[in-house]
């Protein structure tokens, strides 16, 4: 398939799916929720990251600039009665043992503390530059269970009262929303799709009222992210073009204080797709099959919604769904692109849904579901079929810098025969001092 009429089809595809959004968006008469109009924004970033208030400030150049710096150190543990992949941050389980045997593990780990920095430059022409860079000390992916460096974010940015538009590793413009759970990984694989990865993108605010804001968002993106390990026997790299995402997002109602320190409107809705290809090569460790072509090129494709609703100061709900194609790289399929025998991309749909309530602006309680369901078709071969995940947790600030959570999972993960399936429990405890 050559690259130019590919490049020119999938993107009238994502104009039409944003069409589509466009249309939700202006039939939508209810009102928004956290501020995720802006996919960095704090709300959107992993709970063991410290709020934008926190940290040291450095004046610099006389004034004129600043640098921020902020962290966090982590203790998390991690109980499981049914062996999960990854340790320490479970994404799902792994099969049951054929032989009845326990398979329960426990992990004590720091890997999810965190150093970051922000650099704020003078304005200039109306936009004020800066950047961004954010890492934990998990090895390079979230699959590897030791200690390493792991970028979050690393970006610059030029930002207005109207417009952004930032280059670097950020949080993808494709379903940003993020549920309130302990684990870094963040539900990925059982329901929330979206990573991080390099991209260079623009966004753009409109806000006809005080009481709305409309955004739009538009990104050139590396269809490879960073979040899991090489996980087949044939190489996976991009197909010589970046992949295309777009959003836009509708809020309503006055951005209003809420308990605990938060910022929202009433009611959040956003519309977001993406669209590129993968190329995939068999390894020369692969034995020979004839029946397998030694190279194949995926399409991969994305669509999805995301909502949030303040019902009132102190609860709400948040949630996303999706479909789509070849999702892997976005942590969607349950981590799989592309079946390794058909090579086709696996098609799945899925998403994730909460419930939160601030007891005390210090004290909240959050419970949600998320699954994420492979299509079985005629013909496939891949392992993972489903994978769902009951979460609930209490969240306590006990100081402005010390945080204690703890959280509960029920996951079930199917299998492809001859794999047994898997369920059990996870119990997770985290204690947290941000500085």
């Amino acid at each position: 398939m050559s690259g130019g009429p590919f490049v020119l089809r999938k993107v009238h595809h994502l104009l039409g799916a944003l069409v589509i959004g466009a249309v939700l968006v202006q039939s939508t008469t209810l009102a928004q929720s956290s501020d995720a109009t802006k996919v960095d924004s704090p709300n959107n970033a992993p709970a063991s990251m410290p709020p934008g208030d926190d940290g040291i400030t450095v004046s610099m150049l006389n004034g004129k600039s600043q640098l921020k710096i902020f962290g966090s150190l982590s203790a998390l543990t991690v109980f499981s009665t049914d062996r999960p992949f990854a340790p320490g941050m479970p994404l799902f389980l792994l099969p049951g043992s054929p032989f009845g045997l326990d398979t329960n593990t426990f992990d004590i780990h720091a890997r999810q503390s965190n150093i970051g920095a922000t650099f704020i430059g003078p304005e200039a022409n109306g936009f004020t530059p800066s950047a961004t860079f954010v890492s934990f000390i998990a090895n390079d992916t979230l699959t590897g269970d030791s200690y390493g460096l792991l970028p979050y974010n690393a970006y610059g940015e030029l930002k207005s009262e109207d417009t952004r538009i930032a280059a670097g590793l950020q949080n993808d413009v494709f379903n940003p929303r993020k549920p309130n759970v302990v684990s870094l990984a963040a539900m990925f694989t059982t329901g929330n799709t979206g990573s991080f990865r390099s991209q260079a993108r623009i966004e753009r605010y409109l806000r006809p009222t005080a009481a709305s804001e409309y955004s739009m968002q538009l990104a050139l993106s590396d269809p490879i992210q960073s979040v899991f390990g090489s996980r087949d026997l044939r190489i996976q790299e991009d197909n010589g073009w970046p992949n295309v995402e777009g959003r836009i997002n509708m809020g309503l109602g006055q951005l209003e204080p809420l308990t605990g320190g938060r910022k929202a409107r009433a009611f959040e809705l956003g519309a977001s797709a993406f669209v590129g290809q993968v190329r995939t090569t068999r390894s020369i460790l692969a034995p020979e099959d004839p029946q397998i072509p030694i190279r194949s090129v995926v399409d991969c494709w994305g669509f999805g919604i995301d909502v949030a609703i303040q019902i009132t100061e102190s609860f709400g709900f948040q949630g996303e769904l999706f479909t789509g194609a070849g999702l892997g790289e976005y942590n969607g399929g349950i981590g799989q692109t592309f079946d390794s025998v058909t090579q086709q991309a696996i098609r799945s749909s899925g998403g994730w849904g909460e419930v939160f309530v601030y007891l005390t602006p210090k004290l909240h309680l959050h419970g949600g579901y998320g699954i994420d369901s492979p299509w079985n078709r005629a013909g496939d071969t891949f392992l993972l079929t489903e994978n769902q995940t009951f979460f609930a947790n209490v969240i306590w600030n006990w100081t402005r810098n010390i945080q204690i959570s703890n959280q509960v999972d029920y996951r079930q993960t199917n299998y492809r025969s001859p794999l047994l399936d898997a369920s059990g429990a996870i119990f997770y405890s985290e204690f947290l001092w941000k500085f």
